[in-house]
């Protein structure tokens, strides 16, 4: 991802000061909702087929149980829990195959 200018990627602290982890963590069922409200729509309007909209719906209810049983981890490199969602979103089995299409 980084090259040029910035082939090493940003410095420790300015992850920490950007990273936003230890904050939206609290909020991974409202970003989990969103998703799906998103995907919903993304298949309503034909961007998705319905079938991949809702393959990926359920990738997130999976991806949501994950969170209730264990937590959202901390990994400040995500910047975010929409980042960690999506990352663990992709590499289900069953999602694999449409978020490549995305």
């Amino acid at each position: 991802m980084w090259g040029g200018r910035f082939a090493e990627g940003p410095a420790a602290v300015m992850r920490e000061i950007n990273a936003s982890i230890p904050f939206d963590k609290r909020l991974w069922k409202q970003d989990i909702a969103g998703s799906k409200a998103h995907v919903a729509m993304l298949g309503k309007q034909g961007i998705v087929s319905a079938e991949d909209a809702a393959t990926i719906a359920a990738g997130l209810d999976k991806v949501a149980e994950d969170y209730a049983a264990n937590g959202v981890a901390e990994d400040l490199t995500t910047a975010s829990v929409a980042v960690t969602t999506v990352m663990a979103l992709v590499t289900l089995p069953l999602v694999m195959l449409v978020a490549g299409q995305l």
